[in-house]
């Protein structure tokens, strides 16, 4: 057993705040919480708004106040007053691209796995691709549970990565499908639908991901089109066959757009440079074609011609074009070699042409994460956590060139007067500083934390954007991250209230979000020195905090000290230990257990009886004071799978015992208590999929699923929901095992009701301990968290999300409500 004793060191704020409190109050005008996600489901979306990566913003040519924005998180969103407000739905897994019929200001598509057609604006939507009644079933693999259709005709599936309506016919629809992973690292497939989606037959295969697929309309063609993908380029003959392969300007291309004026048609190519989170030393390009592809010229002259010599090259992430002007192109560039004050400096913002490319304007620039000219309302996002650079993806309305939407790491922002002032469109601001959302919500979440002193104050957990809370019941929220360390702010993944001390609370930080999934472990912030966090503690309600981790060990070596290297993802308080001197809990993901007995001065690591893997992720300590530690799942080395674990300690985490996981489990995720009999238990597992590699440690064979003859590698076992009467000596499988379930609730109220949410597009509740299940109504976000009973307000319940917030709606969900997908083919639930 390693054990060490810290010493603390003074903070921002004294540890010793802990122990008095004054609760603030919000100010500014208040507004009513979010609009509900549809009219009929009863749930609405909680947050300060934003948070997390947006992308393809796409603007309406009949009407410009209607705009779509999707994120990568699986949501989807859209506006009908220009930004104002939103209203997100969901199309089973992450959008990929919208697009408009030029033809009918009523009709909007949507790809992913599958094509969507909404006829309504974007209020209802029908898969058309694949055909409903060729679906044979719907798979979710995966550590993120990955979405897809099996069809009786054994279509390779794969992301529809592009979608274009013909303007000189609208029953005429191309795609372009990457192959399964979406990346296009398999080659893409060009499909064509002569009847509006009723028939598809292939036109191409191409190298790469398609970026853009143009109309042979646009120049007097209408049975061919022109497609570019990252690494190719090809005129389609749509009735003869015929591909022609056309010559591109670089070897890569990092995004494609085009248009049809009054002058004719112009298509612009992004080439080198930056894109997508990478960078070589290539210059950034900037090419035109006014020949539909044939030939390219440099359109970007004026730009090169005006950079300060010397470094690296200017960077770009991407461009748009009005589709209806395209003289008229906006530019994001990450980095453009400049002189400031004398000194060479790398300037980002965006730039933006009316002609054609022969100059280039910027409308805003950015240097050291500062504007330095033009105007821009950043909202909490750029004043709380200084974020701010060029956006990732813009979009242009394609019959007003003066509009233009961009998106970033964190927001949607616009311009409606041709990029003279840019303003956010997430969140609504108040003088006191407190935000809310307008609706579009991007940000995972661990937890609501209800204040057992006051109704209207309670916190949300965050990943990326660390601690927020309100004091008005959720109309508006407060960053909680003064006194928190730059490094620490990422992720706040849990606090605990003192429920003896009004105000007192710990929580619990780390520079390594989004835990416990795998694709973490690649991140590389795990190892070598790199992680960063610990505990925090408040006196004041979470206005102000103190570091109850910042110390040195007694031999004045910093190794292996919770300092600011402790990845913390969870805390328990000892509610029967003295209030003056709390006994702590804290799980140390990849290290271990540490124990304060004297509400954080100092700290001991406790792990004796720990086996290898070391990822303690959550802990429940018992009314009788028994503590129990799941250690969650390892990534997997030559093959093996190394398993989780749990663990129980009766000597106050001096020692821990194995407990079994249920045959077949190897990824506990969470654990909840029946309050009214604490050996009742629920223990929420994450599946493994069945053409995995073998799992370290004592044999655990897959549990089958009967009449389920799915062949192995398209099976997920090991998962669901496990119900234990004595206290984990035995255990039963109450939920599918093949379900993604990241977590169970009881409610207090009446302990026969159990809650689960999951990453397969549902939430369930159980009224008889978990015998029977039914879905929750109106909610379908597809990657679930948490669900928390709203002990404050009789039937409500919060539902917390990896990607969309937290959700408030109805305990026992809205029978019969629309839920965005007319014709969805029947599920399993």
């Amino acid at each position: 057993m390693r054990k060490f004793s810290v010493c603390i060191l003074t903070a921002a704020v004294a540890l010793s705040a802990i122990f008095s409190g004054c609760i603030p109050q919000s100010g500014g005008d208040l507004q009513p919480l979010a609009a509900p996600q549809s009219e009929s489901s009863g749930w609405r979306v909680l947050g300060p708004g934003g948070g997390g990566a947006q992308f393809e913003p796409t603007i309406s040519p009949a009407d410009p106040s209607l705009v779509f924005v999707r994120c990568d998180m699986t949501g989807a969103y859209v506006s009908e007053n220009a930004g104002e407000s939103w209203r997100m739905f969901n199309l089973r897994t992450v959008v990929q691209d919208f697009e408009f019929d030029p033809n009918d200001p009523n009709v909007v598509y949507a790809s992913n796995s599958g094509l969507y057609r909404s006829e309504d604006r974007g209020k209802r939507w029908r898969l058309i691709y694949p055909d409903p009644a060729n679906v044979t079933a719907e798979l979710m693999l995966g550590d993120h549970a990955g979405q897809r259709f099996v069809t009786r005709d054994g279509g390779p599936g794969g992301q529809i990565a592009r979608v274009r309506v013909e303007p000189a016919n609208s029953d005429h629809l191309y795609l372009g499908v990457s192959a399964r992973g979406g990346q296009g690292g398999g080659g893409s497939r060009i499909l064509y639908s002569p009847d509006r989606g009723a028939n598809w037959k292939e036109l191409a295969s191409l190298e790469g991901r398609v970026l853009a697929i143009f109309p042979g309309s646009w120049i007097g063609k209408a049975d061919e089109l022109t497609v570019i993908t990252d690494r190719a380029a090809a005129r389609l003959g749509i009735d003869s066959g015929d591909i022609e392969e056309l010559s591109l300007p670089a070897e890569t291309v990092l995004a494609a757009d085009g248009g049809k004026g009054e002058t004719g048609s112009i298509l612009y190519l992004l080439t080198g440079g930056m894109g997508m989170g990478r960078e070589d030393r290539t210059p950034g390009r900037i090419y035109r074609s006014t020949d539909f592809g044939k030939s390219w010229s440099f359109a970007d002259e004026s730009l090169i011609s005006g950079m300060e010599t010397g470094g690296r090259p200017a960077s770009f992430s991407t461009l748009a074009v009005c589709a209806g002007h395209p003289e008229t192109v906006y530019l994001s560039c990450r980095a453009y070699p400049v002189v400031l004050n004398g000194f060479p400096q790398r300037q980002s913002g965006i730039l933006k042409t009316d002609n054609s490319g022969e100059s280039w304007n910027w409308t805003i620039t950015i240097c050291g994460g500062e504007v330095t000219s033009g105007t821009f309302n950043g909202g909490w996002i750029k004043r709380n956590l200084g974020w701010f650079g060029s956006p990732s993806e813009l979009g242009v309305c394609p019959s007003d060139p003066n509009i233009c939407y961009g998106t970033d790491s964190g927001r949607t922002w616009r311009t409606l007067n041709g990029g003279i002032t840019w303003d956010q469109v997430v969140s609504r601001e108040f003088p006191d500083g407190d935000a809310a959302s307008r609706g579009l919500d991007v940000t995972t979440c661990y937890g609501i934390h209800l204040d057992p002193f006051n109704k209207d104050h309670f916190f949300i957990t965050y990943t990326d954007i660390g601690l927020f809370h309100t004091f008005n019941g959720g109309r508006t929220w407060r960053h909680s991250i003064v006194g928190i360390p730059n490094q620490w702010r990422n992720t706040c993944y849990w606090l605990e209230f003192d429920p003896a001390v009004k105000g007192r609370i710990w929580s619990v930080w780390a520079n390594v979000h989004d835990l416990p999934r795998p694709k973490m472990f690649r991140s590389g912030n795990l190892v070598n020195g790199r992680q960063q966090g610990g505990v925090a503690a408040s006196g004041d309600g979470g206005r102000n905090w103190g570091l109850s981790t910042v110390g040195v060990m007694e031999d004045g070596e910093y190794k292996h000290a919770m300092r600011t290297a402790a990845v913390c993802t969870h805390i328990v308080i000892d509610t029967d230990s003295p209030v003056e001197s709390r006994t702590l809990y804290v799980c140390d993901f990849g290290y271990g257990v540490w124990k304060s007995g004297d509400a954080g001065r100092t700290w001991e690591v406790k792990n004796k009886g720990l086996k290898d893997n070391f990822n303690c992720w959550r802990m429940v300590r018992l009314p009788g004071g028994r503590l129990i530690l799941l250690v969650a799942r390892g990534g997997v080395e030559g093959g093996t799978v190394i398993g989780g674990a749990l663990y129980t300690s009766d000597d106050g985490a001096e020692s821990w015992q194995s407990l079994a996981l249920p045959l077949g489990v190897t990824a506990p995720n969470d654990l909840v208590y029946d309050p009214s009999d604490p050996d009742r238990m629920y223990l929420s597992c994450w599946p493994l999929n069945a053409g995995g590699g073998a799992v370290r440690g004592e044999p655990q064979p897959a549990r089958v699923v009967e009449g389920d003859q799915l062949e192995v590698g398209r099976r997920e076992t090991g998962g669901g929901l496990f119900r234990t009467e004595d206290g984990g000596k035995s255990w039963k499988q109450v939920f599918h095992e093949d379900m993604h379930v990241y977590a169970a609730a009881v409610d207090p109220a009446n302990t026969n009701t159990v809650f689960i949410n999951t990453f397969n597009s549902a939430a369930f509740r159980s009224a008889d301990r978990g015998e029977t299940w039914k879905r929750l109504g109106g909610y379908n976000f597809k990657w679930g968290h948490r669900p928390v009973v709203d002990t404050n307000n009789l039937g409500m319940l919060f539902l917390t999300t990896f990607g969309g917030s937290v959700y408030y709606g109805p305990a026992e969900g809205v029978a019969g409500a629309f839920e965005d997908i007319e014709n969805l083919p029947a599920q399993r639930w």
